[in-house]
């Protein structure tokens, strides 16, 4: 149906069009979510389904970007790479550092801190996996 742009520069034209398209929806998207805050409160934000896309859009471009992140650092071939084991106690650390301080407050839970501590966990964890073994794949393929 389409046929593939084999052009360079029409690639890159095209590249530059999705992102202005890009730009413009997520301004057009905080647009709305600051209108619905300055007329309906906080409460009414992050209760918009519209919220859920610009969160989960931007998660998804710095998820995206961190290929491109590991291929710019031009460090790595001279820093030798740290242990990953080191890179998830020090997560732990800090999901269980959060999860103690929010189980000591007075409306927490020893159930909400569990279970913050677990989120902030994975959530600290999962980029650094990614970027050590996209940076283990760099220096592999190097030597």
């Amino acid at each position: 149906m389409f046929k593939k742009i084999t052009d360079e520069r029409l690639i890159v034209k095209n590249l530059k069009n999705i992102r202005v398209a890009y730009v413009f929806q997520t301004l057009g998207i905080l647009a709305i979510l600051i209108y619905e805050g300055i007329n309906k409160g906080v409460s009414a934000v992050t209760t918009n389904p519209l919220w859920l896309v610009f969160i989960g859009t931007g998660v998804l471009f710095a998820f995206m970007n961190l290929g491109i992140s590991v291929d710019n650092d031009e460090t790595i071939y001279e820093k030798k790479q740290s242990s990953y084991m080191k890179t998830v106690m020090i997560c732990l650390f800090v999901g269980v550092l959060f999860g103690c301080m929010t189980s000591l407050t007075p409306d927490g839970s020893v159930e909400q801190g569990i279970l913050l501590g677990t989120v902030i966990f994975i959530s600290a964890l999962i980029p650094y996996t990614i970027i050590y073994f996209l940076k283990k794949k760099r220096i592999e393929e190097s030597e």
